[in-house]
């Protein structure tokens, strides 16, 4: 079976906008899970605002070349720095301190840029 570029595309875009409402729906329905899934959510939610901003834009004007690659190649191009905030957000979510929850989800927020610098100096 041949996967043509569309299903990758849709499978990159369904995995990254997929992770967001998995952590939301643990959070939701675990309360022991929460301060794990918070950490994992604080670290995709630089990227998932970024991709809302990219939406909207489009949405706004959906006649501009610009636009249109943005918004049909975001989640493609971005998908290996996803899965990087992915993996750090997991790893950081088994660190005990904060306990409180927002202050976990800004431990997570804080260090997405961090995190896309030591990806920059590994590539």
């Amino acid at each position: 079976m041949d996967i043509s570029e569309t299903y990758l595309t849709l499978g990159a875009a369904a995995f990254e906008l997929g992770v967001p409402v998995a952590a939301i729906a643990t959070m939701a329905r675990a309360p022991r899970l929460r301060k794990f899934a918070v950490v994992v959510l604080g670290a995709v939610a630089p990227l998932v605002l970024f991709y809302c901003l990219v939406a909207v834009s489009y949405f706004l004007n959906p006649a501009s070349t610009e636009n249109v690659f943005g918004f049909y190649a975001m989640s493609v191009m971005s998908f290996v720095v996803y899965v990087a905030l992915l993996l750090a957000g997991a790893a950081l979510a088994f660190v005990p301190k904060p306990s409180n929850l927002y202050a976990r989800f800004l431990v997570g927020f804080a260090f997405a840029p961090l995190s896309c610098y030591l990806l920059n100096l590994v590539f």
